[in-house]
Parts: structure tokens; sequence; C-alpha cells
């Protein structure tokens, strides 16, 4: 049954009516959060970054894209990774070296365990050529740390895709072995959705934040600072959530999964542990998380090489992000290329072997 107009411009009005209240409660704790980090009444600060590195160091980036086609009895799983090598200098030149890997797969399970199985095959080639980096002084990650941002155990390992509790094994020592060579791993997150601050915020003491929206929070904090300061060239960061806090305590529900998938990362990080904060080049660039493996809270340093490469406006933050991003990608043209290719092989090889079963019937007939 339909409503009515008048019964419908009621509802809307209602919600209307109770999103305003909401925002104007939300709004009166950003200022209440803002001067409690402002007056370091919380354990979280907000700066801005004042100098770049001046030494030369080599840094890398590491993306990847996947891209799934349906050719009626199966799927192909194609994938990609790309590792963009610069070398920073007074002249901050750029020697791109450009590793790719791709592969076709066939599957022929569920659109589910498709999508998560097209997931860790891109992951475990971004992983592959992370093993390389050990030339790197910098290594960015386009993308979190952690990744996949969850865990579930009865994964298993499909047409050489590896199960997710073998690849976090993987990935995790790879990483470790990369921070044992004193190697900075950054991960730069563009669309973040864990609700990491809003946790951190609760725990110190604003529970009232647990159905907030945490990217609202977030831009709204470091506008404010920027005005007050009356600076929207420099580039500002708000942080530091050590992770660890995601283990042991009660968690909101969107945090659940990436807490598993954190533990499983713990067991061989021992004492170093991911620290997260937000990222903004200048008032008109795009916010993102910024991860960061350390054994301690961070020092502003190490945000200070994301500032060297910096771009403005730019979803991927850094330069050699961006260019990682666009080569990594797969369009649906050169999808759509390999599948025809695919099909034209399938089909050949299918015929080859209808015309040798025929010649050897004929033989059978003969004899």
């Amino acid at each position: 049954m339909h409503l009515k107009v008048n019964e419908l411009l009621n509802k809307i009005n209602e919600i209307a009516n109770k999103d305003i209240e909401q925002r104007s409660k939300l709004k009166t704790y950003v200022n209440l959060i803002y001067e409690d980090i402002v007056n370091n009444n919380i354990n979280l600060k907000i700066e801005f970054i004042d100098e770049n590195i001046t030494n030369d160091y080599v840094a890398c980036s590491i993306d990847g894209s996947k891209y799934e086609i349906d050719l009626a009895d199966i799927t192909l799983i194609i994938a990609k990774a790309v590792k963009i090598k610069g070398r920073k200098n007074n002249k901050k030149e750029i020697p791109s070296q450009i590793t790719e890997d791709l592969k076709i797969i066939e599957n022929y399970y569920d659109k589910n365990i498709i999508s998560n199985k097209s997931i860790l095959f891109m992951l475990s080639l971004e992983t592959k050529l992370l093993e390389t980096c050990e030339d790197c002084d910098v290594i960015f990650i386009d993308g979190p740390i952690i990744d996949p941002p969850t865990y579930y155990e009865e994964d298993t390992e499909i047409n050489g895709i590896m199960s997710l509790s073998r690849f976090v094994l993987y990935r995790s020592l790879v990483i470790r072995k990369l921070i044992d060579l004193n190697k900075i791993i950054i991960g730069i997150v563009k669309n973040y959705s864990h609700r990491l601050l809003i946790k951190e915020l609760m725990r110190q003491g604003y529970s009232v934040l647990k159905n907030a929206r945490e990217n609202y929070l977030i831009s709204n904090i470091i506008y404010k600072y920027r005005i007050e300061k009356e600076e929207i060239s420099k580039p500002i960061f708000l942080g530091w959530i050590n992770w660890d806090s995601l283990i042991g305590e009660e968690l909101i529900d969107d945090l659940k999964g990436i807490s598993k998938a954190y533990k499983e990362y713990k067991k061989n990080l021992d004492d170093f542990s991911i620290y997260s904060c937000y990222y903004q080049y200048n008032v008109t660039s795009p916010i993102s998380r910024i991860d960061i493996i350390s054994k301690g809270e961070p020092k502003q340093d190490a945000l200070k090489y994301i500032y060297d490469w910096s771009i403005p406006q730019a979803k991927e933050i850094i330069l050699l992000n961006k260019l990682a991003d666009n080569i990594s990608e797969i369009n649906s043209q050169e999808a759509k290329k390999y599948a025809t290719l695919f099909n034209l092989l399938r089909e050949n090889y299918l015929d080859w072997n209808d015309r040798l079963a025929e010649v050897m019937m004929k033989r059978s007939q003969t004899v």
C-alpha cells in the first residue's frame, strides 16, 4: 500500500528534523573534542608539518588492481600489481622502476567466494612485490597495511590462490622482515570506513559518539584548526591511534572484523604496533588515513616522507601512489581482450580434440 502524499511529507519532515537535531548535537561534541585536543586533555594531537626531509633516500609505492569477468560457465580473475620506485634528491627525480605481474585464473565457485579470492589474488601479487623492496628506505602502500581488513578461519586454498590464514602469515612475515631491516612502511588509505578515531574517543570518555560518522568528525576538527590558526596551505595531521586498543577491549561492531585480522598480524609483529593518523596536504585536498608500523608513537618525521611526495587535490595523496594506481588499473577493454583470447584458445583446443577423436574413430572402424 502506497503512502499518501501528506503522510510521505510528514515522514520526510520527521526524518529531517531528527537529522537536524542530531547534527546540532554532533557539532557541539566536535567543539568539545576540539578543545580537549588543543588543550592536551585527551591523548590526541593535531599539528602542521613544517619541513620536508632534507637527506636523499629511495622510496617506492605498491599498488594493485583486479577485474572479474563472467564467461558463461566460468569467471576469469585478472589481477595486476605494480611497483614504482623513486629517488628523493635536490631535484626530486623519479627514475621509475615498474614491475608488473598478471595472471588469469578460471574459477567455478560462488560469487562471494570469487570476490574474496580475487581480492586475495591481487593482494598476494602486491605482497610478492613488497618482498622486492629491500633496496627502498620508505615503502608506500596504496591502501591499508592490514589488508583485507577482516579474518575468517574457514577459508581454504582454491585454484592456487592462498587461503586467508596462509596469506596473512605470508604478508605479516614479509612486513616483519622489512621493518627488521629498518624500512619505513606507510599505508595510505583513501577511503577509510573503519571508525578508529570514534573508537579512540569513546575509549577516552566520549561514549555518545557511538553512532557518529568518522569522516564528518575528522574533517570538521581539521577545518576548525586551520581556520583558527589561519593556515590553509600547510600539511596537517590528527592522531595518533594505537591499534593495540583494538585488542581485548569492547569494540563497536564495524571494528570486530579488523580486530581479528590485526590479532593475526600481531603474532608476527611482536613489540611493533600499527599507529594511525589522518593527513591532509592543504585545505582543498582530501583527507586520508595513514597507517605506520612503529614500536612507539611515531614522530612527525614519518609524515614528512608523505609531505615530500604529496600532490594537491589528488585522492592518492602522493605522486608515487598516483603513478602506481594509474599503471596498475585494469579497465574493461583490457579485460575483454584477455577474455576473448581465452575463449579462442579454449574453443580451438576443443575443436582440435574433436578432430582427434574423429580420426581415432575412423581408424578403429577400418581395423
